[in-house]
C-alpha cells in the first residue's frame, strides 16, 4: 500500500523527466561529442585546405590504424570526424552517425590507446539506442512521419 502512494505521487516527476529532461540531456550528449570530433575533423580538414596533406599524414602514420593504407585511413577519419559529428550534432540521422562515431572510437581507442574513447562510444551507444532526442533534426523532419503513421 504504501509503494504504490510513493509510485503515484512521484509520477508527475517521472513523466516530467521524459517529456522535459531527456530531450535535454541527450542534445547535451550529442553536442558533447559532437564537438570533441568536429574540432579533431577541423583541424584535420585545415591541413587539406592549406595544401598540407602531409601533415594529415603524417599524423595517421603515427596512428597505426590497422588493415588501411595511411593515405585512406587519413582521409576517412577526416571525413568521418567531419561528416559524423555533424549529423550527431545537428541530430540528423543521429542514430546513423552514433554508430559510426562509435567504430571511429573503437579505432582510436585501439590505434591511439585514447582514454576518452570508451566514453565517446557509451554516449553514443546511448543514442543509438535512444534516438537523437526531441530537440533534433530528425524528430523535426520525421515527426510529421510518425504522426501519419
Amino acid at each position: 500500500m504504501c509503494f504504490s502512494y510513493i509510485t503515484e505521487r512521484l509520477q508527475p516527476l517521472k513523466e516530467f523527466s521524459g517529456r522535459v529532461l531527456s530531450p535535454i540531456v541527450l542534445l547535451i550528449a550529442r553536442l558533447l561529442v559532437a564537438n570533441d570530433f568536429w574540432k579533431s575533423g577541423n583541424i584535420k580538414l585545415g591541413y587539406i585546405v592549406d595544401g598540407k596533406a602531409d601533415t594529415l599524414y603524417f599524423l595517421f602514420e603515427d596512428y597505426h590504424v590497422p588493415l588501411l593504407p595511411v593515405k585512406v585511413a587519413a582521409w576517412m577519419g577526416m571525413m568521418g570526424e567531419v561528416g559524423f559529428s555533424a549529423m550527431l550534432g545537428l541530430g540528423l540521422l543521429g542514430r546513423f552517425g552514433a554508430l559510426g562515431l562509435i567504430f571511429m572510437s573503437a579505432v582510436i581507442y585501439h590505434a591511439d590507446n585514447n582514454e576518452l574513447a570508451p566514453f565517446w562510444a557509451a554516449i553514443c551507444a546511448i543514442i543509438v539506442v535512444q534516438g537523437s532526442g526531441k530537440y533534433s533534426l530528425d524528430h523535426l523532419l520525421f515527426r510529421s512521419k510518425r504522426k501519419t503513421s
